[in-house]
Order: C-alpha cells, then structure tokens, then sequence
C-alpha cells in the first residue's frame, strides 16, 4: 500500500502539526489515516469496543457505523475541514472527494471479503498463521489477510476487558519477534481511548492520576504512587509487556493519550486556582524523560495553555487579596511563580511583581506595622532569600534582591538597629553573643548587611571586658575552655578572628 499523504498545518500555537491526506483507498489502511479515523469516530468505537483496524477490516463494522444516523456524515465533515484547511482547499471540495473515497472504499472491502473470507486463528498459532497467510503474496495482501484474521478474532468480544486480555495474551505469545508488529498497532489504538485506559488502569477520580500512569508505565516504573494502591492484574500484566517487549506503536500511544488528556479543558486536579497550578506544574516536571519531554512540544503547548486558563488578572488578584500585608503579597506572587510555565503566563505574575516595586512608598508599606526590629529585618531577608530562589528572569532578579538589600540596610540606619539591640543587654559578652546568634540565623542579606553586622560584633569583641564578661560566673577552667571553644566555632563560622585576651 502506499504510503498516506500528509500535510503540514498550524495549530493555534503556531507549532506544525501533519493532517493526514487520503488520496487512494490504500492510504485509509496506513497509520495516519488509522489515528484519524480513532479521533473522529471515538464515542462509535468506544461504544462498539472497535479499533480503527477491526473497523476498516470488516465491512459488517462499516455497515453499523454507516447506521449509526448522522454519525458518518458528521465524521466525514470533520475530517474535510482539517483536510480541506491543510490542503488550502474548499471544505466542500474536500467533502466530495472524501465521500468518493468512502464509497470505494466500502465498495474494495466487500470485494474482498467475497473473494476470501478470513482465515480462523486459533491457540498458540499467530507466528504459523502469519507465515502462511503471508506466503507467497505482496505485503499488502499479506497485511489485509493478517488484519482480517484479527478482525474475525477479535469479533466476539463485547468488552474492553475481553479485547485487552485476547490482544495480550498474542502478544504474550508472539514475544519479541517480527509478528508482534501486528499486535502493537492493535494494542495502540486500545491504548488511545479513555476505556481502554480506564480497563487497564482503573478508574481515575483525577486527569492528573491518568496522567500519571500513563507516565509511569512509560518510564517503566509503574506504580511510583502509594496513593493508588496495588495495581490491578491487568496493569499489572501490560506493564509487564512494556518491559519485556518492543512496542513502539503503543509507547507513542501512551505519549499521545498524555497529549489528549492534556488538551482536555477539565480540570486535572482541582478548580482551585494555586491546587491546579501546582498539579499542572507537577505534571510538567514528571513529563521529563531523560533528554526529552513525553509528548514533546504538544505536551508543553496544552500546559501553557491550562496555565493560562488558570492565571487570569481576576484570579490572581483574587488570590493576593486574601494576603494581610505587601510581604505576604510579593511572596504569594512568588509562590505562583515557581510554579509557572509559559512566557504570557510569567509576565503576567511578573507585573504585579514590577508594580509593587515601583511604588515609591514601597518600603514604608513593606515594613508598616507592629514588629520588632529584628522580626522587619528578618521579614525583609526572607523576601529577599525567596526572589533568589524563585525561578526569574536573571537581570530582573539581580534588580529585584538588590532592592530588597537595599530597602534592609537604610531600614538598620534608619530604625537604629544596632543601637536598639545594644540597649537590650546589659553586659559586651551579651551583646555580641546576641548578635553572633542573628548573624548566624541568617536574619541579614548576604553582602553589606552582613558585613555591617561582623563589624559591630568584631566593635564587641575588641572591648578590653570582652573576654572577662564572657566568661564570668565560669570559675572552672575546663567549663571555661568549653565555652571558649564553643565561641571559636561560632566565630569560625562567620570567618572573624577570636578577640586577643587581655
């Protein structure tokens, strides 16, 4: 058969997609026109518990399709849009042409059937039926009494348990060799619909969990999840598979089921905007695959996407409103951030970042309120640790952590911090200790501040009463040696020299 014509379109993201083109018969039986047919006529073949391939090989399945009202009609309209549009022709045309290429199509199929009727497979016997149905003829003929055999097999089945545990076990029974082709691209299009999945796996109370095992078993580790319980028997046996066999058709199955699920505009988690956010993100992150995401570019357009529907002006809005205070604001807006994905989506965040810094009363709002120094000081450090972790832009970080340094270093001028906290102990040795233990708490920023701090302990260290006031009510030599050693670490600490005794 020849190979199905495919043409490049652009998806809403810009990213190019391939629309199968079928020009002849033949090209119908190939793998593009296969995945097609499965998206356009899911709710017939989940219904029926068909696949694409049961579908074109058997003209019995076409006459229940073609019975089913205006399904056929609405099926072919749907396909010569996406044709029509990939080709830069009229829907129209293309709904002539396609409806001709049924009709032969039906028309080819029972020719067949009337000159061989399938062959019967039995037990055990896929690898000799092959070889014998595929003795002597072309590989088309060889794939058309193949796939019929299939068909007819498979025929009596009436639910996804019983279609899943037929088609695994002849891959069970081929195993690695050249045969298990055939059972790959039926375990596929199985693979491809939310039954099947639902039969494999269970029934999923969230996208995010399907997701998930469809992840895993990619990966090869499912279940990763405690939460999820013990797997059942037949996610058991098709992981099994997936381990054991080389399938690649039904890996690029489970790739684009992540895809669809993704594309899905129901929630994966929850409507709550930060629970959906974070699950979203979660996903993105499990996505990675070595070098690579699973599902590639798709999978991170339908992420940005969701991304989207979720970040909205009201919503985010909404969210900061609950936050009492401008710190709690900024980092609430960062909590989003490190969850983000998507270049709109950040900017967004990132103007409500860059309009809380521009505002020239910026640090009386932030340090407003009751607090003591040390609690705004620290307040301001942890601002200002969180912009560095927070996954932003370089020069807007740099920009951002340096104002917050700055905003803390005319904060201790201004507040007389060191003069307050001087005024809060009675004795040098208290004094500095007390600021050696904020100073190694990390309640300063790194940089000028902190070194502002060292030279005001190293101001306490070098009074001539330092050593003996740190020492007092210490009679005991080894007590005092201890003490002493447990200064030495705390200074070493913070790279200052220990004060010279007296």
């Amino acid at each position: 058969m020849s190979e199905t014509t495919t043409s490049p379109q652009k998806s809403e993201a810009g990213e190019e997609q391939r629309v199968a083109i079928c020009a002849t018969v033949d090209d119908l039986y190939q793998p593009p026109s296969r995945g097609m047919i499965g998206t356009l006529s899911r709710s017939f073949l989940d219904q029926l518990v068909l696949t694409p391939t049961e579908l074109l090989h058997s003209s019995r399945h076409q006459l229940r399709l073609e019975s089913a009202g205006t399904l056929m009609r609405d099926i072919m309209e749907r396909a010569a849009v996406a044709q029509g549009r990939a080709l830069g022709m009229p829907t129209r045309d293309r709904a002539r042409d396609l409806q001709k290429l049924l009709d032969e199509g039906g028309t080819f199929i029972r020719e067949v059937e009337k000159g061989e009727p399938p062959a019967e497979l039995s037990a055990g016997k896929f690898a000799a039926s092959v070889q014998r149905l595929s003795s002597g003829v072309s590989a088309d003929k060889a794939s058309m009494r193949i796939n019929r055999m299939l068909t007819e097999y498979l025929i009596t089945c009436r639910t996804w348990v019983d279609k899943l545990d037929k088609v695994m076990a002849l891959a069970q029974e081929v195993g690695n060799g050249p045969d298990l082709k055939w059972i790959d691209a039926l375990l596929a299009e199985l693979l491809i619909s939310d039954m099947g999945q639902d039969t494999i796996f269970g029934r999923r109370l969230s996208l995010e969990d399907r997701i998930d095992d469809l992840i895993d078993t990619l990966k090869q580790q499912y279940p990763s999840r405690d939460k999820i319980g013990e797997p059942l028997p037949m996610a058991a046996t098709f992981q099994k598979l997936m381990l054991a066999l080389d399938l690649p058709e039904t890996k690029a199955a489970l790739e684009v089921a992540i895809v669809q699920t993704l594309a899905s505009r129901n929630p994966l988690a929850a409507a709550d905007m930060v629970h959906e956010l974070k699950a979203t993100h979660g996903i993105l992150m499990r996505l990675r695959m070595g070098e690579r995401i699973l599902g590639g570019r798709r999978s991170l357009e339908y992420v940005d996407k969701r991304m989207q529907r979720i970040l909205t002006e009201e919503n985010v809005a909404d969210y900061i409103r609950s936050a009492s205070t401008l710190g709690d604001r900024i980092l609430a807006v960062l909590e989003l951030y490190s969850v983000t994905f998507g270049p709109r989506n950040k900017r967004l965040l990132e103007g409500h970042l860059q309009r809380y810094f521009a505002d020239e009363d910026f640090h009386r709002r932030l340090l407003v309120g009751e607090g003591t120094g040390v609690h705004k000081v620290r307040l301001v450090t942890n601002l200002y640790q969180a912009i560095v972790a927070a996954p932003l832009e370089r020069g807007m970080k740099v920009e951002l952590a340096g104002r917050m340094a700055q905003v803390q270093a005319d904060y201790i001028v201004e507040s007389k911090f060191f003069a307050n906290l001087d005024k809060q102990f009675p004795t040098v040795a208290r004094k500095a200790m007390a600021l050696i233990d904020l100073v190694r708490e990390g309640i300063f920023i790194p940089g000028d501040n902190v070194e502002r701090a060292k030279l005001v302990v190293k101001h306490y260290l070098n009074k001539p009463d330092f050593i003996d006031k740190f020492l007092e009510g210490i009679p005991a030599a080894p007590a005092r040696d201890a003490h002493l050693a447990q200064l030495r670490q705390k200074l070493g600490e913070l790279d200052i020299p220990m004060p010279a005794k007296r």
